[in-house]
C-alpha cells in the first residue's frame, strides 16, 4: 500500500489547515483533489481525490493520520483504486503542501520517493 510518512510532526488539524484544493492537467488526464475532511476528535483527515488517466476515472480518498510524532499519508483501505501513476502523484503532492508548511518537517518511511518533490 503506497503511504508517506511525514516526520517532527502529530498537528492533525495544522495538516488540515495546510491542504489545498486542486486540479492540475496531464499529458494522460486530470488530477484532482476535491474536498477535505476533518473527523471530530482532530486526529484523523481523509481527501476526497480523483485522477483521470487514459479515460478511466478513479474517485478516492487519501486519508492521514496520527502516530506519535509523525503523521501517515495513505489511501484510505475501504476505496482502494488501482495505484496508478496519478493516485500516487496526488499522495506526494499532499505530503509536500504538508511539509512546505513548515521547514522541520521531513519525509520519513515512504515507497513514492520517486513521486516525492523537495
Amino acid at each position: 500500500m503506497p503511504h508517506i510518512v511525514l516526520e517532527n510532526t502529530s498537528a492533525v488539524k495544522d495538516a488540515f489547515n495546510a491542504i489545498t484544493p486542486f486540479a492540475e492537467k496531464t499529458e494522460k488526464g486530470m488530477l484532482k483533489v476535491i474536498d477535505k475532511f476533518l473527523n471530530s476528535s482532530e486526529q484523523v483527515v481523509l481527501i476526497e481525490a480523483l485522477a483521470i488517466e487514459n479515460g478511466k476515472n478513479q474517485n478516492f480518498f487519501i486519508q492521514i493520520s496520527r502516530k506519535e510524532s509523525s503523521l501517515t499519508v495513505r489511501l484510505l483501505p475501504m476505496t482502494d483504486p488501482e495505484k496508478t501513476d496519478g493516485v500516487k502523484t496526488i499522495m506526494a503532492k499532499i505530503a509536500k503542501q504538508i511539509k512546505d508548511r513548515d521547514t522541520n518537517i521531513l519525509y520519513g518511511k515512504t515507497n513514492l520517493q520517486d513521486f516525492l518533490i523537495d
